[in-house]
């Protein structure tokens, strides 16, 4: 019995390691607006990344999790993106944003679809992006400033999370009364898995051992 009992302890282990290393790579989807300067082959693998310099009430650049492969439902993520090292720009800091249903848009204030009470009145994520002109490659996001916190498993800082599904929608806009120059290629989601399955196993685990005691 006690084998039994280990190797469900294991594998349960294994199902949550590989659930947490579960990553998708999102390519630009599109852009909004103009004043936009081509980077040929300065984005993730060869690709090519955008930039934009200036205040510009219209730019936008968007990231769709649609047809990702990303699991259906809404499910937490981990946010990162992909430093361009041919794009001379200044970096600094810029928000992403979620849009959760995509094309659909998003309720304002609460979008009842997100699973999470938010602050300052509205449950709508964003989330910081910041790095230095001599940074290059994947850079995670946050903390925040307006993100949930991860599930308290999970080690690492907080607010670097969106809930997201997969038909949600990311961007970057340059609408701020203060001079944003950034260049964009890919985001990375990693999919942060429940404990609620594994929570539960364990709950059931003495249920099973007085069971075979029984017999």
């Amino acid at each position: 019995m006690r084998k039994v009992l280990a190797a469900v302890v294991v594998l349960a282990l294994a199902a949550c390691g590989t659930a947490t290393a579960a990553s998708w790579i999102l390519p630009i989807h599109h852009r909004d607006g103009g004043g936009w300067i081509e980077c040929p082959g300065a984005g993730y693998n060869g690709s090519t990344a955008w930039k934009g310099s200036g205040m510009d009430g219209v730019r936008r650049v968007y990231w769709s999790l649609e047809g990702s492969g990303v699991p259906a439902g809404t499910n937490l993520y981990l946010i990162e993106f992909w430093v361009p090292s041919g794009c001379p720009n200044d970096g600094g800091w810029q928000p992403i944003e979620s849009q959760f249903n995509g094309s659909a848009g998003e309720a304002w204030p609460i979008e009842p679809g997100i699973p999470w009470v938010g602050a300052w009145g509205t449950n709508h994520q964003y989330i910081g992006s910041e790095y230095g002109p001599n940074d290059s490659g994947w850079k995670s996001t946050g903390p925040g400033p307006h993100t949930p916190e991860g599930p308290d498993y999970n080690a690492g800082p907080s607010g670097q999370y969106m809930w997201l599904k997969e038909t949600s929608w990311l961007y970057a806009k340059w609408d701020f009364p203060w001079d944003i120059t950034r260049c964009w290629a890919e985001l990375r989601i990693t999919l942060v898995p429940e404990p609620s399955g594994f929570v539960a196993l364990l709950a059931g685990l003495p249920a099973l051992a007085i069971l075979r005691r029984r017999r």
